[in-house]
């Protein structure tokens, strides 16, 4: 397995951990307190390039296909979650598909971390 490989892996398996994060912090904020939000803002800051970073790596690891193409559609989805609070938090409809595309996040963040690359 090439660096390029091993940190695309590496990454997606951070990134996926990040994601149960990022779910547990909203889950404090929703049922016990509100002061969470801010964390949970803040949080994903410090991960939400790391899908693009992933897209990258594919090219220098080599990895072609549907594992390419994943990484760009979670660093999508990611930029979706920003829009849906920065942008469309007063249009309600738009805004609750913010926890459909966490649900899709973790369901990519860990397809991708256990692909064979």
């Amino acid at each position: 397995m090439n660096i390029g490989r091993m940190a695309y892996k590496i990454l997606a398996w951070v990134f996926f951990g990040c994601i149960v994060i990022q779910i547990f912090l909203a889950g404090m904020a929703t049922f016990g307190d509100p002061s969470k939000w801010q964390a949970h803002a803040l949080f994903v800051k410090i991960f939400a390039l790391t899908p693009l970073v992933m897209f990258l790596l594919a090219f220098i690891g080599g990895i072609k296909g549907r594992d390419r193409l994943l990484s760009l559609g979670l660093f999508l989805l990611v930029v979706m979650q920003f829009l849906t609070i920065q942008i469309f938090s007063s249009a309600l409809v738009i805004a609750a598909l913010h926890p459909l595309i966490a649900a899709l996040l973790f369901w990519g963040a860990i397809t991708a971390a256990r692909r064979k690359t």
